[in-house]
């Protein structure tokens, strides 16, 4: 395929708008014929449109893991033609860490329109927009302003049909492995669409906005979340941006952990469950595919940002009788271990997926008692899925959930006040969900994660164990 850099994205005097009339004026994605119907102004919150909710798959959100080679196909896993619907689809949005564009355009329709946020290499490849010979494909190179180790790792699919687009927050990369022989998470939720109409703004559209206009995503395909009715979405994102002092725009006000502790606290406010609980009675499981460079200090922060508290808060709330030593406790840390990585049934192309260094780990400062073995929900594979679940209450039985592309790394959530500034200090584009009011529970020895009553498959189950002596992570070559 080939792929052309637009000359009017080279001159870095033009406004964005300017930028953008091109791919305005060539239909990138915008469905709508109606320029009056993206006027904010005229917002409107009616619900009319001719597909009833009883209509849409998944109306109210759903989270599936991705199907794995060789196994039973069930109605808790999707192959990425389940999420696409190819023969249903008009156009699409979509984000990617690694892209394998020959295998991708596999599961599309010839004349499909397709805008791909992708990482990429600013030293060898420029910043901005870049389309195919035939219009199809728009490549979008976001930005990496000061920033040492360029990492663009979120993974969002808009997906538009004729009657409502299907949002899609995951951990899987746009590579066949991911979708074969990688256990992924995907949050999947469709939603009503009427370009002759603007809804009215929600926080989820408010935030979903800004994650995109941070990717450097082309307006006229940001625009379109005006059409699209998100009354009913129920969970919330978390985005991280690269936040180097040489960047000069930002559309949110808080990323990672710290747009992590905005959520928390908002869920603090209102529920009654969550309110009453305390530092004592919530633990954190993080799962991850890369292990970052962890400290007890980095697990006091994020378990506050979790819990939505100051670690004043908690030192008032447990009389001063909790420590770091009770935060390495409270922060488990599941990684497959080097053992685990080196009996999975699909060899080195698995392995390759899980990232730790040796120095890390053997660091001083590293937590090592946090540390966790996960069991795989399909024996002798592993785990590419980024998780966080929240897990309160005496029993344990309350909390939420985090889904997305968050490694449990300082690179995606971000360091506190490393630049003495309001901002987080991230390293990666990074995007997920915070799903509310999951209840957790084992029964007869079978795990049972619920949301609003509809259970929520996980890639591995709930009772970790804390590494042996002699256990050591998957290690990176």
């Amino acid at each position: 395929m080939s792929i052309k850099l637009n000359q009017d994205d080279s001159d870095s005097d033009k406004s964005e708008l300017d930028r953008f009339d091109q791919l305005m004026s060539d239909d990138v994605i915008c469905i709508s014929d109606s320029s009056d119907s993206l006027n904010n102004e005229h917002a409107q919150s009616s619900t009319s449109n001719d597909l009833p909710q009883t209509e849409l798959p998944f109306p109210d959100g759903v989270v599936k893991l991705t199907h794995m080679s060789g196994e039973n196909k069930s109605d808790s896993c999707v192959t990425l033609k389940d999420v696409i619907q190819p023969d249903k689809l008009r156009k699409a949005l979509l984000t990617t860490f690694v892209l394998d564009m020959e295998w991708l355009k596999s599961h599309f329709r010839a004349d499909t329109k397709l805008v791909i946020v992708q990482s990429y290499n600013p030293n060898i490849e420029p910043q901005g927009v870049l389309q195919s010979a035939d219009g199809l494909t728009t490549i979008v190179n976001p930005e990496f302003a000061g920033v040492k180790y360029p990492v663009m790792h979120s993974k969002i699919m808009l997906l538009f049909y004729d009657k409502y687009v299907r949002f899609v927050a995951s951990s899987a990369n746009l590579i066949e492995i991911d979708w074969s022989i990688m256990q992924n998470a995907v949050f999947i939720q469709d939603i009503r669409f009427d370009g002759s109409q603007t809804f009215a703004c929600t926080q989820f559209g408010t935030t979903l906005a800004q994650a995109l206009r941070d990717l450097s995503v082309p307006e006229p395909v940001v625009k379109q979340l005006d059409h699209m009715d998100m009354s009913r979405v129920r969970v919330h994102i978390v985005a991280s941006v690269p936040t180097p002092r040489a960047r000069k725009t930002y559309h949110a006000d808080a990323y990672g952990m710290a747009r992590l502790a905005q959520i928390t606290r908002q869920m603090r406010r209102e529920s009654a469950v969550l309110r009453q609980i305390n530092a004592i009675e919530a633990d954190v499981y993080c799962y991850g595919s890369s292990m970052g460079k962890l400290s007890s200090a980095y697990l006091r922060d994020f378990y506050c940002c979790a819990l939505g508290m100051t670690w004043g808060e908690i030192e008032r709330h447990t009389r001063h009788t909790f420590s770091l030593q009770d935060v390495e406790q409270r922060v488990k840390v599941g990684f497959h271990t080097n053992d685990q990585g080196n009996a999975n049934k699909f060899g080195q192309v698995s392995r390759m997926c899980i990232k730790c260094k040796m120095d890390m780990f053997t660091d001083a400062d590293f937590p090592s008692s946090s540390m966790h073995v996960i069991e795989p929900a399909v024996p002798r594979t592993l785990v590419h899925a980024k998780l966080v679940l929240m897990r309160t209450g005496a029993e344990r039985r309350h909390g939420w959930m985090y889904l997305g592309s968050h490694n449990f790394t300082p690179g995606a959530w971000g360091w506190l006040n490393r630049q003495q500034t309001s901002l987080t200090y991230v390293n990666n584009y990074e995007f997920g969900v915070v799903i509310p009011d999951i209840c957790y529970e084992t029964v007869f020895g079978r795990d049972s994660v619920t949301w609003y009553g509809f259970k929520i498959p996980l890639p591995f189950k709930l009772a970790w164990t804390r590494y042996k002596e002699t256990d050591v992570p998957c290690f990176s070559d």
